[in-house]
């Protein structure tokens, strides 16, 4: 239990159950303040039109289109987070982290020049839903390619 006093009154609380579980670094409290509340905190996000990050997000990098796609969604490419290295720390974090196996080996992380490129031309189409298939299909397509012929 942690005691400290504040404003003479002296407040009691539970320490962390796991030690430094509350503490992030700048590129995670970046992705909880600026994506998480869509994406949920872990990449789990709930039944909706926001897709989920934790396992899948990976998938897009088999293609330099898929690659791109994934900075120029309007929720990346117009994020508030106006750093290209910080956001590009922040995509990093989504696909080595959050993207776990579906991140393929070799898959190379995004640079600020790539960031500061992308986010010049945000995606604005009538029927993004459809647009986000197909590059994902082309990108599963290459994914599984390279799997085959990888031996």
């Amino acid at each position: 239990m942690i005691i400290v006093s504040f404003a003479g009154t002296k407040v009691a609380w539970a320490e962390d159950a796991v030690k430094g579980a509350t503490t992030l670094n700048r590129t995670q409290s970046n992705y909880l303040s600026h994506c998480g509340g869509c994406h949920g905190i872990e990449g789990i996000s709930g039944p909706t039109f926001v897709p989920p990050l934790r396992d899948v997000v990976g998938s897009f990098g088999c293609t330099d289109e898929g690659r791109e796609y994934l900075v120029r969604v309007p929720g990346v490419s117009m994020s508030l987070i106006r750093d290209d290295q910080e956001l590009a720390d922040v995509m990093n974090f989504v696909l080595f982290t959050l993207g776990g196996h579906s991140t393929k080996t070799g898959f190379k992380p995004y640079t600020a020049a790539e960031i500061h490129e992308w986010r010049q031309k945000p995606m604005s189409m009538p029927d993004f839903m459809k647009h986000r298939s197909e590059v994902l299909q082309r990108s599963l397509a290459a994914c599984q390619k390279s799997a085959i012929t990888t031996p």
